[in-house]
């Protein structure tokens, strides 16, 4: 059978059912003879006939009777006498103890395993449990009560046999059925569960298979397999009443503790199992009495030992006083188990109690590291934590009370990859893992680092932090402990982790949000900016004729009316005129911007003329102040385009209100070498709206009439196409900041796009 341990379970269980078949039948004499015993209609003088055929089941029938105390007396020496003196009772129990004892002790195991002299199943006492419940089936079926529906020879040779099958799996398979009885004595489960736990099934069907085997009846065959189950869900079989007689019978032999060692009582309540079968309740009372009595009389009656009731009644005390101090020792083990579990039940509600709702994942290790604290006791604790298989590996080292001594960013060590990879144990050493060398110089606070220890924390989706420490936690029942709480943090670690990377996560689809809000801002303004700049162009197209003529007509009727009055309105007409033109010039540099012209020219000099003719044109004089960076003499601009563009900014800076100071700063930034202008005032600051529309064009935040509004949308025009870009905001100090970004402002970048151009190869024309 040492194959059968690899084999499929239900494989194996077919493999035993068939070496059940391989076992030895009874004789044609002994299954004859069990039929003719087993009616009332049969006459002695065919038995005496069929027993006397066999000269073995003839010597046993005699010796039987000199077993007998009137057989010693009479000295019986023939077979007719024998059966007379012993009844068809006796002598099918003689018949089945001289088939079963010679057929199961010289059959050899189909499994190939070798018997057992001496073990937790014992045979003798095995035939006695098996004699009392068939005494106790025949005396019970003997009553008023039963006695109509139930044969009393039936009665005995049904509870005789209802556990053959433990015979049959013990003969067939010694050493593994000596697994189960050990199992059953130790803790206390039926012979069943025992048997279906280390075998794969139970001996009811093993019992059922071997009567099968032997051509015994079905009603017999299905005692064998249905005893023991509750009455209430038996089929409706005509000998359904026989099945739960046996079930009680067998229920009465346990309580006597006429049984195997550990096979005792289950807890079975007696009146009930009596009520099931009709029998009243004082009548069991009354059989367990004389109980002893009646298995020691039968027990000699078959010549299988010669024993006193008061030594079987003294057995079945010691028996029964060896169950109490083993269910003792079974139940002083469950209340340390419930102990243990109490403890680590506390732990995790004490653990969950202190959690904080949505702490950082390092909070969270501080708080299984106080957790472990209280359940290991004081010592050294550190925490290796790893968010993603792809991330950094992390180090944690933690007081006992929870609080962070130090973190750092480590090396994983060689060949890993992931944390999960480190321990696959529940609780693995350092000095085994050969991690030694490799963490030496992150734990030089460990007393001795042959001492610490690795516990993975692992949950349902794997492991991404481990504990160590170096307490003493040993023992199967401490590892079960462990089992529990490393789960229940390394859920609680998961959590965060989940929590972190959804807070991160939501940041980044915020930001993500406000880009494309942005973007779609940016590309409806360039919608506007398209199709305003096609109306422009059309617009100056149709208008500048008209204009062209309304502005030379009035200035003629300027210098022929002599009339103040009538003069002064046709020199109105001349400058509105002008103005209109500007305006109509404006669009279309705004519509179709011209392609920049640049040139290096001395900065410093741009902005003084630019601050000179803005403020003029304003018609302000606030104090203004220019500063250019060392390093910025020439730059590589278009000048009217950066000139309009400054003086844009520079006179809305002094048109601010409240402004008095303007500051032109010029620098350069180190990150990517891009000219930054910016354009200060002291003003009273803008308004979100302003801030907001302040580049879109014809928005102007003065009166209507004053400011056509073109200004900042035309400046931002003016140096996109220079490939920069321009921001207007509030200022860290009050008022408005202008600034100017400008790529590729440095003279000798010229010079090298125009010395690659050369060094390009030109292709000849053929």
């Amino acid at each position: 059978m040492s194959t059968n341990r690899q084999l499929d379970p239900a494989r194996r269980v077919e493999l035993i059912l068939q070496q059940l078949d391989e076992l030895p039948t009874l004789s044609p004499i002994a299954t004859r003879l069990l039929s003719m015993t087993s009616s009332d209609d049969t006459q002695m003088r065919e038995v005496v006939r069929i027993v006397s055929m066999d000269p073995s089941l003839a010597s046993r029938i005699l010796k039987l009777c000199r077993c007998h105390p009137r057989g010693r007396r009479l000295r019986v020496v023939s077979i007719d006498r024998a059966v007379m003196l012993l009844g068809f009772e006796a002598v099918r129990g003689a018949v089945l103890s001289v088939q079963v004892f010679d057929l199961l002790d010289k059959a050899e195991s189909p499994g190939g395993e070798e018997p057992l002299r001496d073990g937790a199943f014992d045979r003798m006492m095995f035939w006695k449990h098996s004699i009392a419940v068939g005494a106790a089936c025949e005396q019970l079926a003997d009553l008023p009560e039963l006695r109509r529906d139930l044969n009393r020879n039936e009665a005995f040779l049904s509870g005789l046999l209802h556990d053959l099958g433990q015979l049959a799996l013990h003969v067939l398979l010694p050493r593994s059925f000596e697994k189960v009885c050990t199992l059953a004595e130790s803790t206390g489960v039926s012979i069943d569960q025992a048997s279906r736990r280390v075998l794969g099934l139970d001996t009811h069907l093993a019992g059922k298979r071997l009567a099968e085997h032997w051509g015994l009846p079905n009603s017999l065959a299905d005692v064998l397999w249905l005893h023991g189950q509750p009455y209430r869900s038996l089929p409706e079989l005509p000998h359904k009443r026989m099945i739960g007689l046996v079930s009680l019978g067998d229920a009465v032999a346990r309580r006597m503790y006429l049984t195997s060692l550990g096979h005792g009582p289950r807890g079975e309540k007696l009146a009930e199992l009596a009520e099931d079968v009709g029998v009243p309740y004082e009548r069991v009372e009354e059989l367990m009495g004389v109980m002893h009595s009646e298995v020691n009389d039968r027990a000699n009656a078959m010549g299988m030992d010669q024993q006193t009731t008061p030594e079987l009644l003294l057995q079945s005390i010691g028996r029964a006083n060896e169950t109490l101090g083993r269910m003792n020792r079974m139940l002083r083990g469950q209340a340390s188990l419930a102990e243990r579990q109490h403890r680590t039940l506390q732990a995790i509600t004490e653990f969950h109690d202190e959690r904080v709702p949505g702490a950082s994942v390092g909070h969270v290790l501080g708080e299984v590291v106080r957790s472990a604290a209280g359940v290991f006791g004081g010592g050294f604790f550190a925490m290796l934590y790893q968010a993603r298989s792809e991330s950094p590996w992390q180090l944690y080292q933690f007081t006992a009370d929870g609080r962070l001594v130090r973190s750092e960013m480590i090396d994983p060590p060689h060949g890993s990859t992931a944390v999960d990879d480190l321990a696959d144990d529940t609780q693995v050493s350092m000095q085994a893992l050969a991690m030694l060398p490799w963490l030496s110089d992150y734990l030089g606070d460990a007393e001795d680092l042959r001492h610490v220890r690795l516990l993975p924390l692992r949950c349902g989706w794997g492991v991404n932090a481990v504990l160590l420490h170096d307490c003493q936690v040993d023992g199967r029942e401490a590892r079960d402990q462990l089992a529990a709480l490393s789960r229940t943090w390394a859920a609680a670690i998961a959590a965060a982790a989940q929590h972190a990377g959804a807070k991160a996560l939501g940041e980044q689809l915020a930001d993500a949000n406000r880009m494309l809000i942005e973007t779609q801002d940016e590309l409806a303004r360039s919608q506007i900016m398209a199709s305003l700049g096609e109306m422009a162009a059309g617009a100056a197209h149709e208008m500048n004729n008209p204009l062209t003529v309304i502005s030379g007509r009035s200035q003629l009727l300027a210098g022929r009316i002599d009339d103040d009055d009538l003069r002064g309105m046709a020199e109105q007409i001349v400058e509105q005129s002008h103005r209109l033109s500007d305006m109509i010039t404006a669009l279309r540099t705004f519509a179709e911007p011209s392609r920049p012209d640049r040139r290096p020219i001395r900065l410093r000099e741009l902005l003084e003329e630019v601050v000179a003719s803005s403020l003029k044109r304003a018609n302000v004089e606030p104090t203004v102040s220019i500063d250019v960076a060392d390093g910025v003499d020439e730059v590589l601009i278009d000048p009217d385009h950066l000139g309009r563009a400054l003086g844009e900014l520079v006179r809305n800076a002094a048109e601010a209100e409240g402004s008095s100071h303007i500051a032109v700063r010029v620098q350069i930034e180190a990150s990517n070498d891009r000219l930054m202008v910016q354009v200060t005032d002291n003003g009273s600051g803008l308004t979100e709206h302003i801030l907001t529309h302040a580049f879109d064009p014809f928005f102007s935040a003065k009166p209507a009439g004053r400011q056509p509004g073109l200004g900042l949308a035309l400046a931002r025009c003016l140096i996109e196409v220079h490939g920069g870009q321009v921001r207007l905001e509030n200022g860290p100090g009050g008022g408005a900041q202008a600034t100017i970004w400008l790529p590729d402002w440095r003279p000798e970048q010229k010079d090298r796009r125009v010395d690659q151009m050369e060094a390009t190869p030109r292709r000849e024309v053929a």
